[in-house]
C-alpha cells in the first residue's frame, strides 16, 4: 500500500463509503450512529451524502480508519454528537464489508489496545 503524508499521519489511497459507525456510549454499550457529510457545521439535518473512510497510519506504525467528509465537507455523527472535520476510529467501529475493502491485499497484524482494534502494517 502506498501512503500519502497528511500532517503528522500517513493516509492510504483506497477509499470506501461509510454510512454508520458503532461507538461505545458513556455506559459502555455499543450503539450504532448514522454518519454523513454536511457542508455547514451547524446543520441540524442529515444529508444523503456518505462519509469517506481511509486507512491512516500513525508515526509509530499503528493503523486505524480516518473518516472524513466528502469534497471538503464535515462529518456528522448521530443527532446529538458534534460535527467535526475528521474522525479517527478503530476497526471495530465499521462494518465487515468496509473493513475488507480497505484492508484488501495488505498484510496487517491485529491487536486490541484499550478496547480499540488497531492493526500494525507488517511490511513497514
Amino acid at each position: 500500500m502506498r501512503w500519502k503524508k497528511s500532517g503528522d499521519i500517513f493516509v492510504g489511497e483506497r477509499q470506501c463509503d461509510i454510512r454508520s459507525l458503532k461507538i461505545r456510549d458513556e455506559l459502555g454499550r455499543w450503539r450504532r450512529f448514522r454518519v454523513c457529510t454536511v457542508w455547514k457545521p451547524d446543520s441540524p439535518a442529515f444529508s444523503k451524502t456518505a462519509a469517506t473512510g481511509r486507512l491512516a497510519r500513525l508515526k509509530e506504525g499503528r493503523v486505524g480508519i480516518l473518516i472524513t467528509g466528502r469534497n471538503m465537507g464535515y462529518v456528522k455523527v448521530g443527532k446529538s454528537l458534534a460535527v467535526q472535520p475528521s474522525l479517527m476510529v478503530g476497526f471495530e467501529a465499521v462494518s465487515r464489508l468496509v473493513r475488507k475493502r480497505l484492508t484488501r491485499d495488505i498484510s496487517l497484524r491485529w491487536e486490541e489496545v484499550d478496547g480499540f482494534v488497531l492493526a500494525w502494517e507488517e511490511n513497514s
